[in-house]
């Protein structure tokens, strides 16, 4: 039996749609140069209104100090 091991990242670039009334995450990418560009095109092809932004702010997906090894095991038997 062949395991790959998969370490998920700790952090995520969170791509949000901000209106006057709500906040929508549009997209959680791992690499802050493709969240910075996805943002952009977003900018300029979306049609953004006037009271609506686009951000790119980071998160934590997981927290280093948990107990768990957050790898995903993947298996083919």
């Amino acid at each position: 039996m062949h395991r790959t091991y998969i370490r998920t990242p700790a952090h995520f670039y969170r791509v949000s749609l901000h209106t006057a009334t709500d906040n929508m995450t549009l997209a959680l990418v791992p690499d802050e140069n493709n969240a910075t560009l996805i943002a952009h095109l977003l900018n300029e092809h979306y049609g953004v209104r006037k009271d609506e932004h686009i951000t790119v702010s980071t998160t934590v997906i997981r927290h280093e100090d948990e107990r768990t090894s957050g790898q995903v095991v993947l298996s083919s038997d």
